[in-house]
């Protein structure tokens, strides 16, 4: 088996460190600090693990998550239905995470194709 390199694995470890304390944050009342890590979180994992071929696959399924927990949280509260906090904490958390490197990885797409030409 092959030797990883230290950047290799921090990508993915940065994802799994947002994924849990997105997780373990959604039982406490969040601050402005936990959303500033998760979105630096966020950017490490698109700086270090989406490469230029996996730009669109990244953005489609970013773009997918954020509007479907958007579009849930909304359909859930306007049809008067209850759920945990923790639930739409969770959801915001995540959304965080994901949203900020989705920014990154679209505004390097945006620039790769303005270069092009």
């Amino acid at each position: 088996m092959a030797k990883r390199s230290m950047t290799s694995l921090l990508g993915p470890a940065a994802f799994y460190v947002g994924l849990l304390i997105a997780l373990g944050a959604a039982f406490i009342n969040p601050s402005g600090w936990l959303y500033v890590g998760l979105a630096v979180l966020g950017v490490i994992v698109g700086l270090l693990n989406i490469t230029a071929k996996e730009t669109g696959p990244f953005l489609f399924a970013s773009i997918a998550f954020v509007v479907t927990a958007i579009g849930m949280t909304l359909l859930i509260t306007t049809a008067g239905v209850t759920i945990p906090i923790e639930l739409i904490r969770l959801a915001a958390n995540i959304t965080v995470l994901v949203g900020s490197g989705a920014t990154l990885i679209a505004l390097r797409a945006i620039y790769e194709l303005a270069k092009s030409k």
